[in-house]
């Protein structure tokens, strides 16, 4: 038996997701249906809600190739030590200071001392600075 928009070739169990922020948005949709309910002032906070997780997954995507590209996951993970500390380690140190140049910085220059003394190499050369940028903001938003 198909039900609601079903076809022969995709049959799916009904689904009902409710999405409830409070003061800001109530969606819910029925996946069997081509309709949604949206009270209209939650549009803006839906497809903002949306965006920033759109955003956020493609940022983390970015921020890890990148940082592959430029060979920092041969010793730093994301979430334990390595060689050197965990990116979020470096990201719980510097939170809320403004230290994009700095580390920028030390990526490109090399560095010893901060995190052990293992020295970090230098890694001028390896990505264009908009990349490192686009690295240590990603680091930085762990």
């Amino acid at each position: 038996m198909l039900v609601g928009d079903a076809d022969f070739c995709h049959q799916t169990p009904a689904l009902t997701i409710r999405i409830l922020l409070p003061n800001t948005l109530d969606f819910m949709m029925n996946t069997q249906s081509k309709y949604a309910w949206l009270a209209m002032p939650g549009l803006t906070s839906l497809l903002f809600i949306a965006a920033l997780g759109l955003t956020s997954q493609a940022a983390w995507a970015d921020g890890t190739a990148l940082a592959d590209k430029g060979g920092c996951l041969a010793c730093h993970n994301v979430d334990s030590r390595k060689v050197g500390p965990a990116f979020k380690d470096v990201a719980a140190k510097y939170k809320g200071q403004d230290v994009q140049a700095t580390l920028i910085e030390k990526i490109k220059t090399g560095g010893r001392g901060n995190w052990g003394v293992l020295p970090m190499p230098p890694n001028a050369g390896k990505l264009s600075d908009d990349e490192f940028k686009e690295v240590v903001q990603w680091i930085t938003s762990l």
